[in-house]
């Protein structure tokens, strides 16, 4: 009778809980508003790694090979990625690192580039002319 009863709670439990009860959820990194549903890949560019959506996997080049995790590697671990540029890949496939040096140069982020300021003092000579230099030369 003991084992009858212990069956039928299981399948009670079984039947009544949700399969997303024992479902983990989004990564904390994750946007709250969430991603397209046609989206299974997101692409960091500044890591240059790759999150499976479906699988809940890491995708990330190691030496020379990519390696699949379930959990961060460590080396993106002190990494806020939810500040991190972040593209939903268009992708349909299970290998979205086959194209990773093509994804490496359209997502790259632009280098900002620095001017170097210049101070230009303009002097005019007594005949109206002006001089263009960096200081007051003798005229």
């Amino acid at each position: 009778m003991k084992q009858i009863t212990q069956f039928l709670l299981a399948l009670f439990l079984f039947i009544t809980i949700s399969e997303n009860a024992f479902a983990q959820g989004p990564p904390p990194w994750a946007p709250a508003h969430g991603y397209r549903a046609k989206t299974r890949y997101v692409y960091f560019p500044d890591q240059n790694f790759y999150y499976d959506l479906q699988a809940r996997n890491y995708i990330y080049l190691n030496g020379s090979n990519w390696q699949v995790r379930a959990t961060l590697p460590s080396i993106f671990v002190g990494i806020n990625l939810g500040r991190s540029a972040q593209v939903e890949l268009d992708f349909v496939g299970t290998r979205p690192y086959r194209y990773n040096t093509t994804h490496i140069v359209k997502y790259k982020k632009p280098k900002k580039v620095k001017h170097k300021k210049v101070k230009v003092i303009e002097v005019h000579d007594h005949h109206g002319h002006g001089h263009h230099g960096r200081g007051h030369g003798k005229h």
